[in-house]
């Protein structure tokens, strides 16, 4: 197995430990595991992503009560990634 598919094994297992915690402190649409981007580039450093309707700012979160998603949980980097027609299924 190589070290990215280690990673994405690890990425996946953090999602599922902390699936609950997830819910409860912020506000997504649905969380997945993939390539984190960076200033609307494909990088290949694997990140928790969170799905969201809209990003807000952290004051807007804080004011609605939401917690912000960390930059990075359990050595993982974070991606919020706004979709905002949010998940429809597949035809």
């Amino acid at each position: 197995m190589s070290k990215q598919e280690e990673d994405v094994n690890k990425a996946k297992d953090i999602l599922k430990r902390h699936k609950n915690q997830i819910r409860q402190k912020y506000a997504v649409d649905g969380t997945g595991v993939g390539f984190k981007i960076e200033n609307g580039r494909l990088t290949d450093k694997i990140a928790l992503q969170f799905y969201v309707k809209k990003k807000k700012s952290i004051e807007q979160l804080l004011s609605d009560g939401i917690m912000p998603i960390p930059g990075e949980i359990e050595g993982f980097p974070t991606d919020v990634i706004e979709i905002p027609g949010g998940f429809k299924p597949r035809k």
